[in-house]
């Protein structure tokens, strides 16, 4: 008789939720995954992506063996074959050490994709991982989503990790931009179940307010109202807020005072942007902004926060300190019920402190800097293409950078043009495709972890998970840090693998034991989760600051740089002509980034391929109807696509969502059915690509135009799964 089926505590690593889910296992197989009710903070609660990863582990097209390239002709001949992880490593690691004899140091890059932040021993583990690579050619993809918070916050509170996150369990008043919590869950914040946070709030007599270029599904009759934004303008709402603030409705100086220098510099700045000069911009009238400024104000308590949809704008970076100044001059800022700093296991901020005022230094193109060590990705190909000190090798990490960073064909011949191209991931991506080897990663259902990105600094529900590797990998998958470990150590380079008391474990030990936990106490908890105590406002001040005098940063001298940049956008938004179109990226819930895509319950009517959804309106201007192909043009690019009307994007708002563009990956066979088109080839590259404050990729309100190329059959097809 075999042995019954066992339950097995673990979470869900899509996300920053980190949702608690169960995994029911029969036979050394998950048979089962579902929401787990008995976890003290999700308490049964996940949306449906978790669950259905279950689709991803059994996938039969994911890697279970190290890959390498044969054959010859360039990097579209020849195909894979298997090899040992010995021959392997053995390989890469020579060919590694004869290109850093030849081009030097720099000639290898590492990449690093977005599901390795949620991989908790990775990620505990990364600065020592990339130390052993020693190369000052690190790019990721938090420069396509994230890094305009973290060079603020760096700016600001003298840490790059010190983001005060809406305290959505108190507050009376959430102004939300560029986030659509119902299907994204947020970012740079984890908190259960979001939505019912928001309903909270509107039950409790406050208001939910949405800033987006779209209506959004979270914006319902149980939560709040939109105001529709023209896409890349909320800096300049957030300047005319804070303007209103500080100028109409008057502030607490000595309270201010007591926390911030650098005000009347911020003074100055913020007096160029009254509502009047910015309402015309941002599409949101002078008279709204003033009602937002006054119910801001004069509620109990107010909180406000800005996601993947403000960063990706030219101004990301400055629209962030705009939103802190709006807490702090608010006096909402380390308030009960405003923006709190939650430390959660331990203290993040000190690690992350600023190293100089001016991160700045002298590269092959000029002034540039690193962002958490890492470059403009969108400076990539220029990296590679330069005569002097150019990148030969490639290392990708569970990413994909042809798919995620902008002007893809460029990309694509650059990359071509590499000796060497090593990528360690789940499937046969399209950066793997044109590799030279692919090495297989366990996924998350296959390897020990703890939800170490979410317990320090953002949580709102502060607690540490420990899960077990619900079963054992399937053939030689190997985990990311023992992968790159042991091409290190093949390398002669110290790694994780040289000492087993202190691999990759010894680093998340480390963190625990200043909250009086280890991996083992977790192991014995009630599904291997402690909760930690909840966050203190002041907290804010206490410990997320952490210039030397101890006082928050106003009006950042490194911020003077982009002065001039931000009276550039806006004499060229108000110059447009009234017609122009400006592309968004839609999240959906039937997709994550470039991931996701090879299962066959997600590709679901319209949402098969990758249309340009339109409003109704810009459609009749131009003689669209549901169903027209169309070219969509940039002044970077062109792509075609379907035509989709819907009816919830502003005026002059076009959408399509990022992540696409599978047609050449032959080991995703769901995918490749389905390939959609790569919207990022619309994106600008190169200096003209990113914002130099904080290497973040421009990847939203990029201009277009849409033009018809031939009616498409049945759109009756098209339409009826609205």
């Amino acid at each position: 008789m075999s042995a019954p089926a066992r339950q097995v505590h673990t979470f869900c690593r899509i996300c920053e939720p980190g949702c608690g889910l169960l995994a029911t296992v029969d036979s050394g197989r998950v048979v089962g995954l579902r929401p787990d009710p008995d976890h003290p903070v999700h308490r049964g609660f996940s949306c449906h992506k978790g669950p259905h990863y279950l689709d991803v582990h059994s996938d039969p097209d994911r890697v279970d063996h190290p890959l390498r390239r044969v054959g010859t002709g360039g990097r579209r001949a020849g195909d894979f074959v298997r090899v040992s992880w010995d021959e392997a490593v053995r390989d890469i690691a020579g060919r590694l050490g004869e290109i850093r004899d030849k081009h030097g140091r720099n000639a290898l890059a590492v990449y690093q994709g977005n599901p390795s932040a949620f991989n908790g021993l990775y990620y505990a583990n990364a600065a020592r991982i990339a130390r052993g690579f020693d190369t000052r050619m690190r790019f990721s993809a938090g420069t396509q989503d994230t890094s305009a918070k973290y060079a603020a916050s760096e700016a600001v509170y003298g840490a790059s990790m010190a983001h005060p996150i809406p305290d959505l369990l108190h507050t009376h008043y959430f102004l939300c931009l560029g986030s659509n919590p119902q299907v994204s869950h947020m970012t740079l914040i984890h908190i259960s179940d979001p939505m019912a946070k928001l309903r909270a709030i509107a039950r409790r007599g406050g208001t939910v307010l949405f800033v987006n270029p779209r209506r959004i599904e979270s914006s319902t009759p149980e939560t709040g109202d939109v105001l529709l934004i023209t896409p890349d303008t909320d800096f300049y709402f957030l300047a005319g807020l804070l303007h209103e603030i500080v100028f109409r409705i008057g502030f607490d100086r000595a309270a201010v005072e007591r926390h911030a220098r650098g005000i009347e510099e911020l003074l100055a700045f913020v007096s160029r942007y009254p509502v009047e000069r910015v309402a015309g911009v941002t599409g949101i009238s002078a008279a709204t902004i003033a009602r937002v400024a006054d119910e801001f104000c004069a509620a109990p308590s107010a909180s406000i926060y800005m996601a993947t949809g403000v960063n990706q704008g030219r101004l990301g970076t400055l629209a962030y300190w705009m939103l802190t100044m709006v807490s702090l001059f608010s006096g909402n800022l380390g308030r009960r019920g405003g923006n709190i700093y939650s430390r959660g296991v331990a203290d993040v901020v000190q690690n992350s402190r600023r190293r100089r005022a001016d991160p700045f230094f002298d590269g092959p193109f000029g002034e540039i800097r690193t962002v958490g060590g890492d470059l403009p990705a969108a400076m990539l190909p220029d990296f590679i293409e330069q005569a002097d000190d150019p990148i030969r090798a490639l290392i990708v990490v569970s990413g994909n950078p042809l798919l995620s960073i902008g002007g893809g064909d460029r990309l694509r011949r650059a990359l071509e043009s590499l000796d060497l191209i090593v990528t360690v991931d789940l499937y046969r991506t399209v950066t793997g495709e044109i590799g030279d080897y692919i090495l297989p990663a366990t996924d998350w259902l296959e390897r020990e972890d703890i939800n170490f990105l979410n317990t320090m600094g953002v949580a709102m529900e502060p607690y540490v998970q420990y899960t077990p590797a619900v079963v054992e990998p399937v053939g030689e998958r190997r985990d990311d840090w023992w992968i790159l470990s042991r091409i290190q150590q093949e390398m002669g380079t110290p790694s994780l693998l040289d000492d087993p008391e202190d691999g990759p474990l010894a680093a998340v030990d480390a963190v625990l034991r200043e909250a009086d936990l280890t991996v083992e106490t977790l192991k014995t908890k009630p599904c291997q989760t402690e909760v930690l105590p909840e966050a203190v406002p002041s907290d804010v001040f206490d410990i997320a600051v952490q210039h030397d005098d101890g006082l928050i940063d106003c009006c950042p001298d490194l911020f003077r740089r982009s002065f001039d940049d931000a009276e550039r956008v806006l004499e060229g938004l108000v110059a447009e002509p009234d017609d122009q179109l400006k592309l968004i990226t839609r999240r959906t819930h039937f997709m994550v980034n470039s991931w996701l895509h090879n299962i066959p319950v997600l590709k679901q009517g319209v949402h098969q391929d990758n249309p340009v959804w339109m409003n109704p309106d810009d459609m009749r201007r131009r003689d669209l109807v549901d169903g027209d192909d169309v070219t969509v043009r940039s002044r970077h690019g062109a792509v075609p696509a379907v035509v989709v009307g819907d009816d919830t994007l502003r005026d002059g708002v076009v959408a399509m969502t990022h992540g696409w563009g599978q047609g050449r990956a032959r080991g995703l066979n769901v995918a490749r059915r389905h390939p959609g088109v790569n919207v990022n080839q619309l994106a600008p590259t190169g200096a003209a690509g990113y914002d130099p404050l904080s290497n973040q990729s421009h990847l939203t309100g990029i201009n277009v135009e849409v033009v018809r190329r031939r009616q498409r059959s049945g759109v009756a097809n098209i339409t009826e799964y609205f």
